[in-house]
């Protein structure tokens, strides 16, 4: 049936897309394993593992590269040393705020036994460390129970956090090990004051818990492992500000910044903490974040199964889709929202039919006089961009741009019956 809304969308001509590589510089480490355990046999962690001890690793709610391998290489040098190891899920409110949630998240990441040689033991329980500046320190009572903990988590620009301390292994240690109730404390003076509380909780935890060590993971532009790094316990805090600043030189990016409209054919909380990195998007909860974009409007078509209904950051999106609206778990996303007292992000975006209605109306609301001329992108999502779909009206763009090369001529995008594109990613494999 014809509605209002398809007598205005229905004329919106768009643009025929071309595939486009992004030649990204990106230093891969191809040997994970055997860089782990070359550092494993260094005199400052050899011995950190006894005979007949109960090891946990910590695992977070991000898709990282690499990371049931890691958490496998971590495990099987336990063993090896008379020991053995858990997984401890270490995600503050994700999976809804509750145990068997975060655990679903984990096995539905891929982190099984069978994978890790692990099993996953996860609670919400706490035990209080102390005070610091007003403020509880919390530690996941399941990790106190192990005879030590070693704290793994990626290095990495967050998407709201700004400072010396982003996403690492700090806020793994204040918000994930602190478990939910950590990530109430961290996030209670304000979602701008969450990197100083990190700062603040996180020193106290690695001096009287049972944290033996550190692992950051540092990736590439392409989402891909650029290195893993063990950081004594007590090097941590003065480590880590140096790491993420290098980190910062291998984001994911877009190189083309001035553009109308950006679809994005999946967020999830497996991609980033607000479904979609604003470090890629050049906008975020609290502001600007990467001032180079220039984008008018941001279209998002699908929610990861990962994410398990958890749609945090859909208000970052002008537009979505029916599709996704249908599969939010809104108990799973609030939670995550006022935890973190980022409120803003579980804002619904309106949401159209189908997915060209999704893109007609973005593309429209754009004003352009001419809405087959728009400057569009089309991504996978914030992590995979090395191939990405323009608009032609951007073919002369990426021909001037040595960095970028044009892999197919111009198509009319394909649509199904039901008006959408899925599945999503097809266009890109």
């Amino acid at each position: 049936m014809t509605n209002s809304l398809n007598l205005i969308l229905d004329d919106i001509a768009l643009p025929r897309f071309a595939r486009v590589h992004q030649d990204l510089q990106a230093p891969r480490l191809d040997d994970v394993a055997g860089r782990i355990n070359e550092q494993l046999a260094e005199p400052e962690f050899a011995d950190t593992v006894k005979p007949g001890q109960r090891i946990g690793i910590t695992v977070g709610s991000r898709g990282i590269a690499n990371m049931p391998l890691i958490v496998r290489t971590l495990a099987d040098w336990v063993k090896s040393k008379g020991a053995s190891a858990v997984i401890i899920p270490a995600m503050g409110s994700h999976g809804g705020a509750t145990a068997d949630g975060q655990r679903q998240m984990l096995l539905g990441m891929g982190f099984t036994p069978e994978a890790t040689g692990c099993e996953i033991i996860s609670s919400l329980d706490v035990t209080e460390l102390g005070e610091v500046d007003g403020l509880k320190v919390l530690f996941s009572s399941d990790a106190l129970a192990c005879d030590g903990l070693i704290l793994c988590n990626r290095i990495k620009a967050h998407t709201d956090i700004v400072g010396p301390i982003e996403s690492g292994l700090m806020k793994m240690a204040a918000i994930g090990v602190g478990k939910h109730r950590g990530a109430l404390q961290a996030h209670s003076r304000g979602l701008h004051m969450a990197g100083k509380m990190i700062q603040t909780i996180a020193p106290v935890m690695f001096e009287r818990g049972n944290i033996i060590f550190g692992v950051g993971v540092l990736e590439n532009s392409l989402d891909q492992t650029r290195d893993v790094v063990l950081i004594e316990t007590g090097k941590i805090e003065q480590t880590e500000p140096t790491l993420l600043e290098e980190s910062r030189r291998h984001l994911p990016k877009l190189l083309i910044h001035d553009i109308d409209v950006l679809v994005v054919d999946y967020m999830g909380k497996n991609i980033s903490g607000d479904g979609m990195d604003p470090n890629v998007l050049g906008r975020s909860l609290i502001g600007v974040k990467n001032p180079e974009m220039n984008v008018n409007q941001i279209v998002v078509l699908d929610l990861t199964p990962e994410s398990h209904g958890n749609a945090t950051g859909i208000g970052l999106a002008d537009i979505t889709t029916a599709r996704l609206f249908n599969q939010i778990d809104f108990v799973a996303m609030f939670t995550n929202g006022v935890t973190s007292n980022g409120i803003a992000g579980s804002r619904i975006a309106p949401f159209m039919a189908n997915q060209k209605m999704a893109l007609q109306c973005a593309t429209r609301l754009t004003l352009l006089p001419d809405p087959s001329k728009a400057r569009i992108v089309r991504i996978v999502d914030t992590l995979d961009v090395a191939e990405i779909w323009v608009s032609e009206p951007l073919l002369d763009e990426v021909a001037a741009n040595p960095a970028l090369t044009q892999l197919t001529e111009p198509a009319e995008l394909e649509f199904d019956e039901n008006g959408d594109l899925f599945p999503a990613s097809a266009p890109l494999d």
